[in-house]
């Protein structure tokens, strides 16, 4: 029991790094250069997101290949003179803080929890997740609740 109450809180403190990697990126943002563009403004990025393969990198972190890219596409990002600018906006509440994880199974590669997520106007809502096992720690590979959470919208600019 003690073995799976600390693997709980490992995967609770991975899946809130996770959730907030999106946010991470978009919030550095904040009161940086802005362009407009084609009729939208944008906001600069820092240089440790300067390009897409630097942002790319960092959601690779914490998600498999197809997530990554979701999180790229959508943050509706131009290039401007070599550097990465975001939307400006405030992107709306989602659920996206990892109030509790139960382990629903575990093989040698793969792990299944269900966790609650915080962040919802409406309460906690429950997200299922699929990490596969690999010899840095973990990659989330499937995820549900991508309904309505715009940063894992469908997205074909990539």
């Amino acid at each position: 029991m003690v073995e799976s109450s600390q693997l709980r809180q490992t995967l609770r403190a991975f899946l809130n790094k996770a959730e907030a990697a999106w946010f991470e990126v978009y919030d550095t943002s904040i009161d940086r250069k802005e362009i407009r563009v084609g009729g939208g403004q944008y906001v600069q990025l820092p240089l440790r997101y300067s390009t897409r393969a630097k942002i790319y990198a960092y959601f690779r972190q914490y998600w498999g290949i197809a997530f990554s890219r979701r999180l790229l596409c959508n943050l509706k990002s131009v290039v401007y003179q070599g550097r990465v600018y975001v939307v400006l906006g405030d992107p709306g509440p989602i659920p996206s803080y990892v109030e509790s994880v139960r382990i629903l199974s575990v093989t040698s590669t793969r792990i299944r929890v269900r966790a609650m997520l915080s962040g919802d106007p409406d309460g906690n809502v429950p997200i299922y997740y699929t990490l596969a096992r690999t010899s840095s720690g973990y990659k989330i590979i499937s995820r549900s609740g991508k309904k309505g959470d715009y940063r894992f919208e469908p997205c074909t600019l990539l």
